[in-house]
């Protein structure tokens, strides 16, 4: 059972937090590969979640996750982000 995850997130030009939370989408999703592409908005914001299954996934596996519940976990993740980068 093998599958990868990628998952693009947008982020602002000169965004000064790039590697705290690409470390915290890894934490958050184990194993994804994430891209970050800079865009003109205000803040990061999850524009794409991909899920290859290499055929051995039994289909409730693949009906466990696919890649709307992948692209909810990184939008949840990005609030928590927000939310704990204006308390520090």
């Amino acid at each position: 059972m093998s599958r990868k995850i990628h998952i693009v997130i947008d982020i602002p030009y000169e965004y000064a937090d790039r590697d705290r939370l690409t470390q915290f989408i890894e934490s958050k999703v184990p194993g994804a590969e994430i891209s970050m592409v800079h865009q003109e908005i205000d803040q990061p914001e999850a524009a794409e979640a991909m899920i290859e299954y290499d055929g051995s996934e039994t289909p409730e596996a693949i009906a466990g996750e696919d890649s709307k519940s992948v692209m909810d976990k990184v939008s949840d993740a990005l609030v928590e982000f927000a939310k704990s980068t204006k308390e520090s």
